[in-house]
């Protein structure tokens, strides 16, 4: 996003086609400070070119604004945000801008008045923000390789450089840290989960017995609704059209099948026009071994029979069980939804080209290097790039989706319980034992 030198510093080229990029530099006494942003453009009618510049500030902005601050109805999120910091004048009120926007981000941020460098990460850290420190130079960036030095800035707060100030021995400026400041213990800026049982919950001794939706239970499960419908709502509102003819869908679920993303789904119709399509991306990886297995000769058979090479083996290869639990949720989707055209979108993923791509899905999703990490990236860079095909009238068709907001049920099981822990936990100490798990 940023960097700031006391020498030279050379920025990579983009690795996609952005809507805009923009390079913007100036000088610090003997410091450079170089800009560089590229938008996609996910909301509102108009691109809104980055790096933005107002009354010499200037905003990198990678996030969306839901909540917290008040953003106009398809007015631009970065150009209301750079409002808001432009009438801002102390370092208490840059501070609480940011404390109080609900919703990703991260930001690098020239205070020209204060001749001061603020950057930082919502307080989850879902968008991600590196640094890297390399011949007397402070680079930001969204995306870096490890190889290079890049680590991941601790969403731990809002920090900020001062330039008025003297430089280090290293030639660097001190960088100030203002932590998140919570009111109880040191927990995240959110409402604690609730570990009060109610009574009427308590009145329910015998697991055998089969639990009714009382009147507690179903206003709690309505305000639930109530909630995610909002945010989804949110999520889909003021996303722009990328074809003159409108008919492109501008959303895609990452669907599996499950209650998850099926619900998200039937939401997602709720909130958009009837007359364009929505997409479901369902992806499949060719398994290799467990093709080999089911293909293996018999040992009463000629062992001369030839084992189908991975591939080329038959399309029942991807008939997975997120493909199988795919495609009964997209038939209740049609009978809830009819009057909304589906795009199942089957993404078969053949084992050679996972192969191929999983050096470059590892550079990506970095700082993260875990097993889980690189099993849920491949799965959602397969599904993000949208290449697959769609079945109309029994034919199979070649299909490319272009939405560019993609919402995934990923979280669900941990916020809601899903996981069968949960279930053991709730039977074997009831709600105690679950909320202590949870």
């Amino acid at each position: 996003m940023s960097s700031y030198s006391r020498g030279r510093f050379s920025l990579g080229k983009s690795a996609f086609c952005p809507d805009s990029q923009l390079l913007k530099q100036l000088n610090v006494k003997d410091s450079t400070l170089q800009f560089f942003s590229t938008v996609l453009h996910l909301r509102g009618p108009d691109v809104v070119p980055q790096p933005i510049e107002d009354s010499e500030n200037i905003l990198c902005w990678n996030g969306e604004i839901f909540g917290g601050l008040q953003v106009e109805h398809g007015q631009n999120d970065t150009q209301a945000l750079m409002s808001y910091l432009r009438e801002s004048s102390s370092q208490d009120e840059i501070l609480s801008i940011f404390s109080r926007i609900e919703g990703p981000y991260a930001f690098v941020f020239w205070q020209a008045s204060t001749k001061k460098l603020w950057f930082g990460r919502d307080c989850l850290g879902r968008r991600s923000l590196l640094t890297c420190h390399k011949q007397g130079s402070l680079m930001l960036s969204s995306v870096g390789l490890k190889s290079e030095g890049w680590k991941e800035l601790e969403a731990n707060g809002i920090y900020c450089i001062d330039f008025s100030e003297e430089v280090l021995q290293e030639g660097l400026y001190k960088i100030h840290l203002f932590p998140w400041s919570y009111s109880e213990e040191p927990l995240l800026p959110f409402p604690r989960l609730n570990t009060t049982i109610p009574d009427h919950l308590k009145a329910i001794e015998t697991p055998q017995v089969e639990p009714l939706i009382d009147e507690d239970s179903e206003q709690t499960v309505n305000d639930f609704i109530s909630v995610l419908s909002q945010s989804v709502k949110s999520r889909v509102a003021d996303i722009p059209h990328l074809s003159q003819k409108n008919d492109d869908a501008r959303v895609a679920i990452l669907f599996s099948g499950g209650i998850d993303c099926t619900f998200l789904a039937a939401l997602a119709d709720h909130y958009l026009p009837k007359s364009e399509p929505i997409d479901l991306l369902n992806v499949a990886f060719e398994n290799p071994r467990s093709e080999m297995a089911k293909n293996r000769p018999n040992k009463k058979k000629n062992k001369q029979n030839e084992k189908p090479e991975p591939s080329v083996l038959p399309q029942a290869t991807y008939n997975t069980p997120d493909r199988v639990t795919g495609r009964a949720s997209l038939e209740e989707l049609r009978r809830i939804a009819p009057d909304r055209s589906w795009n199942f979108v089957e993404i078969n993923v053949p084992y050679v080209e996972a192969l191929e791509y999983r050096q470059h899905i590892i550079d990506l999703m970095f700082p993260l290097d875990t097993v889980m990490d690189l099993s849920i990236a491949m799965a959602f860079w397969f599904a993000s790039r949208g290449k697959g095909f769609i079945t109309i009238d029994n034919e199979e068709q070649p299909y490319y989706s272009h939405a560019r907001v993609l919402i995934s049920g990923l979280g669900a099981d941990e916020q809601l319980g899903g996981y069968s822990r949960h279930r053991e936990a709730f039977r074997h100490g009831s709600w105690e034992r679950l909320i202590q798990e949870m």
